[in-house]
């Protein structure tokens, strides 16, 4: 199995290719903790389904601008939540749950499921008017076999969400029975997000070089049409969608050179949608008939220190450098007031965050004061030093994200004007990904994305990447991964921000919000934590 880092965001990839940020036109939905059932309970359909209350035909087309094109189209090959696979997959291929924008869990290809007592055996019953396109129905064999090639080292599939499952098995035509090595609070969420595929039309094929990568067939509420590379891919609304009838006729995702031309399309009307960064928003709200949402993300940005450099493994320096940085005229200024200043590792869209955690107030004044108290006294450059040893480093980014490379820029005038020397470093990802694992950095930045659950545990626990090490937060990270229940997790990680925020674990930045624009009138989007376009099937265009 192919292993994905769980922090990796749908939008993450576009956003910071474009630059972030977010408007104001739509209010954000409150989030609350995943109603996901507890051990022993069963979860009906009765009132849960995502139904659409419109009953003409489709009609119109949507189409999306994207910098890139899909790698391929099967939901088995890979889980990056990169929006140029995921989002087209998601509109192709149903999974067992819906993940709403409330963070709660709905039902979607499976009518209902019952957990046991232990929490470790789920049994899901399919819809039984769910089908794929060609008519037939979805069953527990296409479940089975889902699972089973995602758990398959040959597959080239993420682990995330299949890494818990012991066995699958086929109880009846429309019941599968899924067992876990161990209870996990995340299974639901994630396992049963996954994408199911046709068995029928994949058993014995190399998974990895199957035409069915290139020409999908699925269960969702769009059908594929054509892939013509580096130039769009075009789905068709499937009318036999058990669901509902989706009313926009086609979707089209046109491939695009760089953002100016997204942005010009947009304005031309050839295309009808593109995500831009807060650098673009005041023109772009200035194409007439254009709306811009805005949508909270649970994802958000960090400095994080390599603990083997002396300086960093002193929690008072890194409180120092933390308390040097004007966050809030970052936000203000950089991202235009389109996020927010974050003290821990949670941002307010996720269901678990603590608005109560320790603040570090930007004070330059007490940063220097700080770091006095550190023994650090200033050299004959200025810069900052202790015992012979200046205090300076490398923050490492990845080159394609000019935002965050224009925020460090602020942030290290900044800390030279407190004494301290901090170089910003892009490099390709490769390097980025290979530096890391390797411990070969001094710092780095990048965004991180706890998709559909607050669980950080391998950025916090002793062994991470970086060097942080309390037994306190291992106890509390490992408890949280131990139960179902969604009120006592929540507070265990409510309690461990506060933690980590006291021990400035990390340099914490700032969360996003993801700007969305808009140029036909619409009727149905909704803010999502995680896909904007959870529900594109039941969007309209007005007349």
């Amino acid at each position: 199995m192919k292993c994905c880092h769980r922090f990796v965001g749908l939008f993450v990839l576009a956003l910071l290719i474009t630059a972030c940020g977010a408007s104001s036109n739509s209010a954000s939905n409150p989030i609350t903790a995943p109603s996901a059932s507890p051990a022993g309970a069963t979860t009906q359909a009765v009132g849960a389904t995502v139904a659409s209350t419109a009953s003409t035909q489709p009609s119109g087309q949507f189409i999306i601008g994207s910098l890139e094109e899909p790698g391929n189209l099967s939901p088995l090959i890979d889980l990056s939540h990169h929006f140029p696979e995921h989002v087209p997959q998601t509109m192709m291929f149903d999974s067992l749950i819906q993940f709403m924008p409330d963070s709660t869990i709905h039902p979607k290809l499976a009518a209902s499921w019952d957990i046991s007592p232990d929490g470790k055996v789920y049994t899901f019953k399919l819809n039984p008017k769910a089908k794929w396109w060609d008519g037939s129905p979805v069953t527990a064999d296409d479940v089975k076999f889902t699972f089973d090639a995602m758990m398959n080292d040959k597959t080239g599939s993420s682990i995330e969400g299949v890494e818990p499952v012991d066995t699958v098995v086929v109880v009846d035509a429309q019941t599968v029975k899924i067992t876990l090595k161990a209870l996990s609070p995340l299974f639901l969420a994630q396992g049963g997000s996954r994408g199911i595929v046709p068995s029928k039309l994949l058993k014995g094929q190399d998974l990895t070089k199957a035409e069915f990568n290139r020409k999908p067939m699925g269960s969702g509420p769009y059908k594929f049409v054509s892939w013509q590379q580096g130039s769009a891919l075009v789905l068709e609304a499937n009318t036999d969608y058990f669901q509902g009838v989706p009313q926009i006729g086609r979707i089209i995702f046109k491939v695009l050179p760089n953002q100016n031309v997204i942005l010009t399309q947009l304005k031309s009307g050839e295309i009808n949608y593109a995500l831009i960064g807060a650098r673009d928003l005041e023109p772009v709200k200035a194409i007439p008939g254009t709306k811009v949402y805005e949508n909270p993300s649970p994802r958000f940005f960090d400095i994080a220190p390599n603990y083997k450099l002396e300086f960093f493994a002193d929690r008072n320096v890194r409180e120092a450098l933390l308390t040097g940085i004007d966050r809030q005229g970052i936000v203000d200024k950089v991202l235009q007031g389109h996020g927010v200043v974050i003290d821990s590792n949670a941002a307010p869209a996720s269901w678990a965050y603590n608005p109560n955690v320790p603040k570090h107030p930007y004070d330059p004044a007490q940063a220097k004061k700080m770091l006095a108290a550190a023994g650090y006294t200033p050299g004959p450059d200025g810069i900052l030093a202790k015992n012979g040893k200046p205090l300076k480093f490398t923050v490492m980014i990845n080159a394609f994200d000019a935002t965050l490379q224009q925020v460090l820029t602020v942030a290290q005038q900044e800390l030279k004007d407190i004494g301290v020397t901090m170089i910003v470093g892009p490099v390709e990802a490769g390097v980025f990904n290979s530096r890391r694992s390797k411990g070969d950095f001094d710092a780095l930045s990048r965004v991180w994305n706890p998709v559909y659950d607050p669980d950080q545990d391998g950025l916090n626990k002793t062994g991470n990447f970086y060097g942080y090490s309390n037994p306190q937060v291992d106890q509390m990270g490992k408890a949280a991964l131990a139960i179902n229940d969604q009120a006592a997790r929540k507070k265990l990680y409510l309690d461990e921000q506060v933690i980590l925020s006291k021990d400035v674990t990390r340099l914490w930045l700032y969360s996003e919000n993801e700007l969305h624009a808009v140029n036909l009138p619409l009727v149905g989007p909704q803010n999502h934590p995680v896909n904007f376009f959870w529900n594109l099937w039941q969007w309209e265009i007005k007349k």
